[in-house]
């Protein structure tokens, strides 16, 4: 629209980056992935950004798993 011809020149990088997934594995409210028959895998764990079917994403999502999967992991070892 407008000719730039005058240095100084300035760049600046514009990336925007699709940070959010809504796919993932399934788990159950003990933070256990489920198999594709609906069965928990025993001793295997998810949550954060690797669990699937939720709206939220980052720490928050990470923190709440991460709790909820730790204290079934203790129930189980106990």
């Amino acid at each position: 629209m407008h000719k730039i011809d005058k240095p100084p020149f300035y760049a600046a990088a514009i990336c925007p980056v699709w940070h959010d997934s809504y796919g993932g594995l399934r788990i159950n409210g003990k933070g256990q992935v489920i198999d594709i028959e609906g069965a928990a895998i025993p001793g295997l764990f998810a949550g954060g950004e690797a669990s699937g079917g939720a709206n939220q994403h980052g720490l928050g999502k990470a923190l709440v798993h991460g709790y909820i999967a730790g204290g079934s992991i203790a129930q189980e070892r106990a």
